[in-house]
């Protein structure tokens, strides 16, 4: 599966802004924004993330997961795992929408994409300090047939 970039399009402005703030700082790691987001002033950071958020994202065709798949990523999305795994909107809202500056949209994003985000955020669990009730936290307990699952879900879903 090819990592896919994300679809910044219709994103919540504090949110684009938030993390650019945090690739100029470093304490977001990207070989590819870091060197874009040190470029830029707080104004213009405001300027991009507006701009993004003001966009609409293009409906794009998904390949809709199939049986266990797509009832094992929705139970995940919606409930959770049931033994610890909160459910993905219980923070990212209704329909993974976004919920302001720390919750992105995840619905729509590429699965690719957000499969390679859930491994980013598991080996940051691997090198110590997950925070309880973070998303590091979250990932870390949980497997790759949960990630493959809940990827392919979300990608579907609109934004």
């Amino acid at each position: 599966m090819a990592v896919a970039a994300p679809r910044l399009a219709g994103q919540d402005a504090e949110y684009l802004a938030h993390a650019l703030f945090m690739f100029k700082a470093g304490t977001r790691a990207s070989s590819i924004m870091q060197p874009v987001a040190r470029t830029l002033s707080d104004a213009d950071m405001q300027a991009v993330a507006g701009y993004f958020a003001a966009q609409h994202p293009p409906v794009v065709a998904q390949e809709q997961p199939q049986g266990d798949e797509a009832r094992a990523g929705a139970q995940l999305a919606q409930f959770g795992d049931g033994t610890g795994v909160a459910a993905c909107f219980s923070c990212h809202a209704a329909g993974g929408r976004g919920n302001g500056a720390r919750f992105p949209s995840i619905a729509g994003q590429p699965a690719s994409f957000t499969v390679a985000r859930l491994h980013e955020f598991q080996a940051r669990a691997a090198q110590g300090g997950a925070k309880p009730g973070t998303m590091t936290a979250v990932a870390a307990h949980l497997s790759e047939a949960q990630i493959v699952d809940a990827a392919a879900y979300l990608s579907t879903l609109p934004r």
